[in-house]
């Protein structure tokens, strides 16, 4: 659940209001033994007497330079009076987030700017306090999801004057230098919380010179900060520096901030601020130098949320675990909810646009995959939606149920879980539930909206009485505030909420004794009971017996190589299940002797094999992937940890296929330049279901393993090319068991995946292996991933990895028996590139001259690309920094000289750059002529050149461009970015309908689900006939001598002739161009 931070990171109170105070020139002071504090007077509205406010009191040293990302240290004194009637500034944070919700409620609000200079408090003391009145402390902790709030979006002046308290508002750190952590001694993490803890401290020493008492501190805090009064009640660091505890909706239990696993979102913050993340320790040393812009973008990234771990200082156990051995502090604890935690606020940043109209099902189950983001537990989700949403279409009972779900996960159970645990230990207990919203509030939202998140700080800080909202409060609110402030005021007096001219508020047993606070106060029983069971009783026990049943009827398949226990996996809009076998070994590990050889048929096994866990991942730099797919913040998906024993299948075959079925079956080659990529990555289950087809998702060996080559005998190449080979060989042997037709295989992929596809129908090694091919955004002809002369970056890898290179076979004996960790070392190295060759056994001549010989494999052949290749993926990796805003002519050409390495081909680079740039300064237009350059060299081209290839060897070929960009996709980048690379495998394997290991973390449209249901037909129609026409389907016509091909979108539209004006630019003009120069030089040197 730690993906609530990027909503409860959105949390401001609704009580942000800056109060017209009067200070006079010689306003209050206060001497310290740190140095004296010029304050100011604050009037209160129904108070004669002014209260003393004390604003920006430093009690840390600044958290900057060495003292960044570590433990807050004591303030230092200061010289003289020091001015303390100014906001401090606020840690650093997304200001922008405050300032626009202020405005929203037209809220008068001071919001200071952001500075790491940010440990700060401000005091407020009743008028007249002396050093000897010993008045109770309430030390206050601002909410914002760790990630945002001040001490200047209170003002504790009303709670002050009316309850004869001094209040204290403490800043911590927020965020990535208050909760980054690398999960060891380097970074321990919770630094927001030592901050608080530090500020503790200091109340100790030095709160009776504002006439407070250090022996009656009360703690107390909303959201975030009711979370950390709940923590600090948990913390060995904070043991005696308080006496009583408050935690407004929100407790130690709250799983959506809390992270076990730290790591990966410090190196993803790391990476993003170009820090080496090799170790724990350079992460460190990095980000306590990086700059503030960097913090600032960071802060402003939805996707960064760093949130409370277990540290072994601040917090040495889980909080469950703390609760179940009853250690903490057994101080008078008070704890409470709203009617409607739910019931606004948040659903903004949850829901989807227009929610309050009413809400479907699926909507609130892409809610839920954030509380149980594992994709196998997607049907847990189904129950909890059972239970909040029933039967009904509804779509108001379904938003209502949506709201009252939302309340319950993040505040109402977990309060719940939090005041047993404390009663339980024998702690004073009041648990409460506020009733009645402010009418200042009611104004501003739907009439369905009950008593919402942060509705509280309108009362417990008598907001009523700042002169800011005069007016604008009724009666009953200003009633119902005095109330509150007598029952908080009360407890921090004596640790018991009662008192003189309130209604009685029953103490937290066995009952569950509440209070009802509105209006009128009413007594209760067992708060939220039946929900509450729902969660801790019948949810569990639901989930015990499922667990029960899965384990017994889980899918089992029979191969003359061994049993297969596989299991079921859900498809929406299926009713039925499909059964999925992950991990299926195809070849021997290529380990040891077979490593940098070819794959060797897979040895069988006795009994039943487990087949329910995603295989390792082949060797590669794995942070690459994670962090290309962290920033497409709709995707979810599962990543296994890698290893060089990694030949595996996955297969997703639909449900009951009859004994003698002969379903098509359709082999998945994935991308990744033949560096990075797995079966893991992926998911056919939709693809199955929705065709009626067996889904094979092969991996294959990846980088120096897969592609290193000698250039002779010693290590001919291509090993990750024949590990597919073997994979359709298994197919060939095996697939019937799984109901699949070994006759009707086609094989397809995408990028190099789709090179692959290409390169598998120039090979006399796949023949007959399979019967069509679909080769998407990647052919044979893409010349940037094939080399002539692999010897020399063996070389330089054999090289670094200290082996002799005076021959290849000494090159071939060392790189046989480097360790892993130096071949990851390769991996991560961006020059070291292990391309296809032609090794005389996968592929025996150049692509080039098999395509003019019509030496391929004359199956159907489907082929295409998306209308924007170049558009916004490849960019990211090939442009400078700032790209989007525009490039300079002098920016691509370094790119063209990857094209044309040699620098006397310069004048060749310069030509294309003509075409692609024109004359024009404009950056705007080089950016575009950029982008266009880079999809016609990778992918465009080289796909019209191997359709033309297959047409002229009488192969049936359909082309297509991809026109379409997915709805959950385009928030997420530029609007100049047309369909980019690999963009139709959403549509391609239907992923609004995946709900295991991969699947979108936002609803999908109804026009993003259309075309799923499109592509998957026109792909399965292609696997059962090698025409992708049928019926419900726009016709497709076959590439001929005009070109056909057929435009893909929401609307499918035939054409003729794609890309023909760059396709002749570069086929012919540029050629003839060239040789006409190279006879004129030669013409000169004659």
């Amino acid at each position: 659940m730690t993906v609530f931070n990027s909503a409860l990171r959105w949390y401001l109170p609704l009580c942000v209001l800056y109060l017209t105070a009067s200070a006079e020139f010689d306003g209050p002071v206060v001497q310290t033994n740190l140095g004296g504090l010029r304050g100011q007077y604050v009037e209160v509205k129904g108070k004669e007497t002014l209260v003393h406010a004390y604003l920006g009191v430093p009690f840390a040293k600044p958290p900057v330079g060495p003292l960044r990302l570590a433990p807050p240290q004591p303030t230092d004194g200061w010289e003289g009076l020091r001015d303390a009637t100014k906001q401090p500034f606020m840690c650093i944070q997304n200001r922008q987030l405050s300032i626009d919700l202020a405005a929203a409620l037209s809220l008068k609000v001071e919001i200071p700017d952001v500075s790491e200079d940010c440990l700060y408090l401000n005091i407020y003391v009743p008028a007249k306090a002396s050093e000897k009145a010993k008045l109770p402390v309430m030390f206050w902790i601002h909410g914002g999801g760790f990630s945002m709030g001040a001490a200047s979006m209170y003002d504790g002046s009303v709670l002050a004057a009316y309850q004869d308290v001094v209040v204290v508002m403490v800043q911590y750190r927020l965020g990535l230098l208050g909760f980054l952590s690398t999960g060891d001694h380097h970074i321990p993490g919770n630094m927001g919380l030592m901050d608080q803890v530090e500020g503790l401290r200091w109340v100790q020493e030095h709160i009776h010179n504002f006439g407070g008492d250090p022996g009656a501190v009360t703690i107390f805090g909303e959201s975030a900060g009711g979370m950390s009064v709940s923590l600090l009640l948990l913390s060995p660091m904070s043991t005696g520096l308080f006496h009583r505890a408050i935690a407004q909706s929100g407790t130690a239990v709250m799983d959506g901030l809390h992270s076990s696993n730290p790591l990966p979102m410090a190196k993803m913050a790391a990476n993003s601020s170009g820090c080496d993340i090799t170790s724990t320790e350079k992460i460190a040393e990095c980000m306590k130098v990086i700059g503030k812009e960097a913090l600032l973008t960071i802060a402003e990234d939805p996707m960064m949320r760093f949130a409370v771990t277990v540290d072994g200082h601040f917090l040495p156990k889980p909080a469950e675990e703390l609760f179940q051995n009853q250690q903490l502090h057994k101080v008078p604890f008070m704890t409470g909810i709203n009617t409607d935690e739910g019931g606004w606020l948040l659903p903004g940043f949850f829901a989807p646009p227009n929610w309050i109209e009413g809400m479907d099902r699926e909507e609130v189950l892409a809610f839920l995959s954030l509380i149980f983001p594992d994709p196998k537990d997607h049907w847990k989700a189904e129950l909890v939606t059972d239970e909040y949403l029933g039967t009904s279409g509804d779509r108001v009972k379904i938003r209502n149920g949506f709201t009252q779900l939302i309340g319950d996960f993040l505040f109402n159970i977990p309060a719940i879980k939090t005041a047993n645990s404390h009663r339980d230990a024998g702690v004073p207990m009041y648990v409460y539930e506020l009733q009645e919203p402010p009418t200042i509030l009611t104004k501003l939202r739907p009439s369905f909206v009950g008593v919402d998140h942060a509705d509280d700080l309108i009362y417990v800080f008598g907001f009523c009485f700042v002169k800011a909202l005069e007016g604008r409060c009724i009666e009953e609110d200003e009633r119902l505030s005095l109330t509150i402030m007598k029952y908080w005021g009360n407890f921090a007096h004596t640790g018991d909420p009662n008192g003189a001219g309130l209604s009685q508020w029953p103490q937290y047993g066995a009952e569950g004794d509440y209070l009802g606070i509105g209006l009128e106060q009413v007594a209760g029983q067992h708060l939220r009971r039946e929900r509450f069971i729902f969660h801790t009783q019948t949810l569990p026990e639901k989930i015990r017996q499922v667990k029960e049943k899965m384990s017994k009827d889980s899918p089992v398949v029979q191969t003359k190589l061994g049993g297969l226990r596989g299991q079921y996996v859900e498809v929406k809009g299926k009713e039925t299940l499909v059964h999925a076998y992950l991990g299926v070994p195809f070849a021997k590990p290529p380990v040891g002797p077979l490593r940098l050889a070819p794959p060797q048929p897979t040895d069988g096994w006795e009994g039943l094999r487990d087949a329910t866990k995603q295989p390792f991942m082949c060797l590669q730099d794995k942070d690459v992937m994670v962090n290309l797919i962290s920033k497409m913040s709709s995707m979810t998906m599962e990543f296994p940890e890698i290893s060089e024993d990694c030949l595996y299948l996955n297969i997703y075959t639909p449900a009951k296929p009859a004994q003698d079925a002969k379903l098509p079956v359709m082999v998945w080659i994935h991308g990744g330049g033949f560096t990075m990529g797995s079966a893991s990555m992926f998911d056919g289950s939709a693809l199955a279901a929705y065709q009626d087809v067996v889904v094979v998702m092969v991996q294959y060996r990846l980088g120096l393993l897969g592609f290193l080559s000698t250039g002779d005998h010693h290590i001919p190449g291509n090993m990750g090319l024949m590990d597919q080979v073997e994979g359709l060989r298994w197919v060939q042997e095996h697939i019937h068991n799984f109901g699949g037709d070994p006759g009707a295989v086609t094989i397809f992929g995408e990028s190099a995946g789709g090179m692959s596809v290409s390169l598998l129908l120039l090979s006399p090694m796949s023949t007959g292996l399979f019967h069509g091919a679909i080769a998407e955004s990647g052919t044979a002809a893409m010349d940037a991933l094939l080399t002539l002369d692999p010897l020399l970056i063996a070389k330089m890898a054999a090289n670094s990895s200290g082996c002799d290179i005076t021959s290849t076979k000494k090159i071939a004996e060392c790189m046989r028996a480097v360790g892993e960790e130096d071949i990851l070392t390769l991996a991560k190295d961006q020059t070291m590139r292990f391309l296809v060759t032609v090794d005389g056994h996968f592929l025996i001549k150049p692509v080039e001259e098999l395509f003019q010989n019509q030496q391929l494999h004359k199956v159907p052949f489907m082929t295409g690309i998306t209308s924007d290749e170049g558009g916004w993926l490849l960019p990211g990796f090939l442009a400078p920094p700032n790209w989007t805003e525009g490039m300079d002519r002098g920016e691509v050409l370094p790119f063209l000289s990857v094209i044309f390495p040699d620098p006397k081909d310069h004048w060749i680079a310069e030509l294309v750059a003509d075409e692609y740039l024109g004359t024009s300064g404009d950056r705007v237009k080089i950016r575009n002529g950029f982008t266009q350059l880079i999809g016609d060299f990778l992918f465009n081209i080289p796909a019209i050149k191997t359709a033309n290839a297959h047409t002229d060897a009488g192969a049936a070929v359909y082309l297509y461009e991809y026109r379409y960009i997915p709805t959950f996709i385009a928030d997420t980048r530029p609007s100049f970015v047309g369909s980019d690379h690999g963009e139709e495998i959403f549509t391609v394997f239907g992923l609004c309908f995946t709900t295991t290991h991969v699947k979108l973390s936002s609803p999908c449209t109804k026009e993003d689900e259309h075309l799923c249901k499109t592509m998957m037909g026109y792909w399965g129609n292609f696997a059962r006939t090698g025409d992708p026409n049928g019926a419900g389907l726009s016709q497709w016509p076959q590439y001929g001598a005009e070109g056909d091909y057929l435009g893909i979108g929401l609307e499918q539209v035939a054409g003729q002739h794609l890309r023909r004006e760059r396709l002749i630019f570069l086929t012919q003009t540029l050629p003839e161009k060239i040789r006409q120069s190279k006879e004129e030089k030669e013409h000169r040197e004659l």
